[in-house]
């Protein structure tokens, strides 16, 4: 399970900072949870290309013994393919240099790990997202994450995403989403075994300053 609040503060018609809270726990055992927060500046350099730099930062109790600091800055840049029909399609591609503390043991690891998302979203009963609104629309992405060097001693390195979901567009200022995810990981801690874990994850977008709308919508995690 996630919960997830997202607020964004989209300026100057190509801009977007997004600073977003999320909180995830396993609901059978080994019973992990995680505090996690990150802020996104984004850029609509063009009409179809973004650019964003983020930083996270998440503390998340593996078991019992275990616990972990994670700092990871991000870059990466989303191509917009068929922004203004019904049907968006994107591919946003990400490189992550992870820094990993063993809190116990005091020790820091590092990683570097690469992600590219193919992305959709989908108008159901308006012509497009930009109709207005009470707008529902869906979601349907995969992803693909890539460990460059070594495997930090952690859960879920390396992992492919499958997600599908139902949004709806209150207005300018507020969403919700309900999304599920199906994740198939390799388990860094022990090695050669594979998990699939279905995620279920609960959103609340919070747009301000509806009066210099951007380009750039933030990342949506």
């Amino acid at each position: 399970m996630w919960f997830e609040y997202m607020l964004n503060y989209p300026f100057a018609n190509m801009y977007n900072l997004e600073s977003a809270f999320t909180y995830s726990t396993s609901l059978r055992s080994p019973r992990w949870r995680a505090f996690d927060f990150q802020i996104t500046p984004e850029a609509a350099i063009t009409r179809n290309i973004d650019l964003s730099a983020s930083f996270l930062g998440s503390y998340t109790f593996q078991n019992d013994t275990l616990e972990s600091l994670e700092l990871r800055p991000t870059i990466g840049v989303r191509f917009h393919f068929t922004e203004e029909r019904r049907i968006q399609t994107r591919l946003f591609v990400r490189f992550e240099q992870r820094h990993f503390k063993d809190v116990e043991a005091g020790d820091w690891y590092k990683s570097n790990r690469f992600r590219t998302r193919a992305e959709s979203v989908i108008a159901l009963n308006k012509p497009t997202m930009f109709s207005g609104d009470k707008l529902w629309y869906a979601i349907l992405d995969a992803e693909w994450f890539f460990v460059l060097d070594e495997d930090v001693e952690e859960r879920f390195a390396n992992r492919f995403r499958l997600r599908a979901g139902l949004g709806y567009r209150l207005n300018y200022n507020l969403r919700f989403e309900f999304v599920f995810t199906n994740q198939q990981s390799k388990n860094a801690i022990a090695e050669n075994f594979y998990s699939s874990d279905n995620i279920f994850r609960f959103r609340i977008k919070q747009y301000l300053n509806k009066a210099k709308p951007s380009n750039a919508t933030g990342t949506g995690n």
